[in-house]
């Protein structure tokens, strides 16, 4: 596991105070950008700006682009501190495709960071420790690949990934190169879930493949490699895993290091026990729809989730009703599941609220509740009612017609 980990919310918390003297950023985000928290506010501020003006792609990449669009977003949002209706106007946006846009940026910035924090943890190593050529080039290799990713994703905009035939592909090259060498390892797929299509160019999605199973092979123990491939929480995830040699353990950090990765891709590395999990995942060509609970019953959240496993939709979960409105604003979401029986607000006032707010009436509203009240439900706004207990069928259909009406 990597020491640095950058919590996207403590970011997206920084950025909402970028210009504020009063803000105390929380000691993980100094040591991930490098600050001593004594520093204060302004050291981490003036960092994340430098980081986001370093996103600004080179001119060959259109501004249309992955890259071009989230850097335009995060630089007018948070370093020019335009509003969101301000920025979508400014670029062209709906403020909906900017929200999503918005998300998107905060964690390619939370990447680079990441990628920095990691870059200055290997700079300081003991004095003694062994470095690999991978270390001591890893600034300009990387340099170097996000180069040529953006010169591939410029080439062919907009490209995607037939998942399966990435997997086929690379099993072929795989198997035939370890036939070839006499080392015995056999790679097959254990499950791949058909009509997966990831946005991500298939040369890239095939070179993050082939780099983290050649990674695996080295270590297992049973000469047997295993892929799996599905829809989770929205994203591509694609999950690879062998037994390994019990005497030599692979370093989680060696099975990820420099792994080839474009934006919006990732990639992590588990040991537990006798096996070895590795997982990439990238985005699905099916946008992620963002669902908004708003239930006092974290059970219910937690319900929801398990439901909603493996589909494109995310839950996001609130207790409270009071400052909805804002909430929304600020998330964006695509629907919002409602409860009526909040602790700190009418639950029928919130709704007849969000219907005839101009910033949330368009947001489709699913009222989920045991009271059996469909008819006052739907004549006070909401575009579906559901009673509880609800089985997790229905609530993704419910989510599915929702949202294809609107």
């Amino acid at each position: 596991m990597d020491t640095f980990e950058l919590d996207e919310e403590e970011l997206q918390n920084a950025l909402t105070h970028l210009y504020d003297p009063d803000y105390r950023p929380p000691a993980a985000l100094c040591a991930m950008i490098g600050c001593e928290p004594q520093h204060g506010s302004v050291a981490v501020q003036s960092a994340i700006i430098q980081a986001i003006r370093e996103l600004e792609p080179v001119p060959e990449i259109p501004r249309s682009a992955y890259a071009g669009r989230a850097y335009d977003v995060i630089y007018h949002r948070y370093v020019l501190r335009l509003t969101q209706e301000e920025t979508a106007e400014l670029l062209n946006l709906s403020v909906r495709h900017l929200n999503r846009v918005q998300r998107e940026g905060v964690h390619l910035l939370a990447r680079v960071l990441w990628e920095r924090g990691r870059a200055r943890e290997q700079s300081t190593r003991p004095a003694g420790e062994t470095y690999s050529v991978s270390d001591s080039q890893a600034p300009d290799w990387q340099a170097q690949v996000q180069r040529e990713l953006a010169s591939l994703q410029a080439s062919t905009p907009g490209a995607t990934a037939d998942v399966t035939e990435v997997i086929d592909d690379v099993l072929k090259i795989e198997n035939a190169l370890t036939s070839r060498r006499g080392a015995g390892v056999n790679v097959d797929v254990g499950f791949v879930q058909p009509g997966l299509i990831a946005v991500i160019h298939p040369t890239a999605l095939s070179q993050i493949l082939i780099t983290a199973m050649r990674r695996l092979i080295q270590h297992t123990a049973t000469d047997q490699v295993t892929i799996y491939a599905g829809l989770e929480d929205g994203g591509v995830k694609i999950t690879m895993t062998t037994a390994i040699r019990a005497d030599a353990p692979p370093a989680e950090n060696d099975l990820i290091r420099d792994v080839l990765l474009p934006e919006g891709a990732s990639v992590k590395a588990h040991v537990d026990g006798a096996h070895t999990f590795l997982w990439v995942w990238a985005p699905s060509a099916e946008a992620k729809s963002v669902v908004m609970v708003v239930d006092d019953n974290v059970d219910m959240a937690h319900f929801y989730r398990r439901a909603t496993a493996g589909t494109r939709y995310h839950i996001v979960h609130t207790t409270r009703g009071e400052g909805l409105l804002q909430t929304i604003e600020a998330v964006m979401p695509d629907a919002v599941v409602l409860d009526v029986m909040l602790p700190d607000t009418d639950g029928w006032k919130l709704l007849m609220q969000l219907h005839e707010d101009p910033r949330t009436r368009s947001t489709p509203v699913i009222v989920c509740t045991v009271v059996r009240e469909e008819e006052l439900a739907l004549s006070l706004g909401a575009a579906m009612y559901l009673p509880k207990p609800v089985r997790p069928r229905d609530f993704i259909r419910a989510l599915d017609q929702v949202l294809a009406q609107a």
